[in-house]
């Protein structure tokens, strides 16, 4: 993918997947610009009631950016709102004033969890509103706004991160549920209206996956290991998920190799959330 650019957003947060699929595009050869509202992303609810411990030494973006520069890579940072048209206008202006084109768009930034994740009856409607917004217009923007540059140049590759919980039915996710259903519904319609000129369109839908934004708590003495490793219990593949395992089903919808693959929503889960339990080896040595 050398001399492709690809312009991915919700970068800031030092554990997110966004950092994930920026690493992982950066080493296949492509020049990556990164985005967020804020340098270090936008912290969940969970973070904003307890705090957030600073990581030493990451300023977000800049620092991703640094590092991927350091690495032999072309990087660039801009920041801005999603879910604004003018702040897009102007992400998508600078990502190419400063790369001087765009391949490949990975939408990956989204509403922090927080007020969204209640029984529908308690969910406020400007949390509601905020998970359309950033999730859904967001997405819708940025696509929107990238589209005649992809149409010049018959190419492009449209990555949108959408979620399981836009697939089924998931207690306490009304908004979120929503806004990713929607992404998905977007994703297909935008496979269909960009075909003919050589764009793709792919959803891709993580299931629990260990970062920051996977724990919901607000118990200040929650053991988050413990947490993640208790949900793991009931996932098949017997982990929770990774920014790098996010990024390699990225990797491949922005690949030439997914030329032929479009207005699909892939999952990605480790086998989903099982409701009998599962089986185990004894030992990494027992017979499969």
């Amino acid at each position: 993918m050398a001399g492709r650019v690809a312009l991915v957003t919700g970068c800031g947060k030092i554990d997110g997947v966004g950092q994930g699929i920026a690493r992982r595009l950066s080493a296949s050869g492509m020049t990556v610009v990164v985005t967020d509202l804020r340098a270090d992303g936008v912290p969940n609810r969970r973070q904003e009631v307890l705090g957030a411990a600073p990581a030493p030494g990451w300023r977000g973006v800049e620092s991703l950016v640094d590092e991927l520069v350091a690495a032999g890579g072309a990087a660039h940072a801009v920041l801005g709102d999603i879910s604004d048209a003018d702040d897009v206008e102007r992400i998508v202006a600078e990502a190419l004033e400063r790369a001087g084109r765009i391949d490949v768009l990975v939408n990956n930034a989204g509403a922090p969890q927080g007020l969204d994740r209640q029984d529908v009856e308690h969910v406020p409607q400007e949390a509601f509103d905020r998970s359309i917004d950033v999730n859904l217009r967001g997405t819708y923007l940025m696509c929107r706004a990238v589209i005649p540059t992809m149409r010049a140049q018959r190419h492009g590759r449209i990555v949108n991160i959408a979620s399981r919980a836009g697939q089924v039915g998931a207690a306490h996710s009304s908004a979120y549920s929503a806004s990713k259903a929607g992404v998905i519904g977007l994703t297909r319609a935008l496979a269909m209206d960009l075909g003919p000129w050589g764009i793709t369109a792919n959803a891709v839908c993580p299931g629990l996956v260990g970062t920051s934004r996977a724990v919901l708590s607000l118990d200040a003495e929650l053991d988050i290991e413990a947490h993640l490793a208790r949900a793991a219990e009931h996932i098949p593949v017997g982990r929770v998920g990774t920014p790098d395992d996010i990024a390699a089903a990225v990797a491949y919808f922005a690949s030439e190799s997914a030329g032929y693959v479009t207005g699909q929503d892939l999952t990605v889960d480790g086998g989903g959330h099982a409701l009998a339990p599962i089986a185990r080896p004894e030992s990494a040595g027992a017979a499969a």
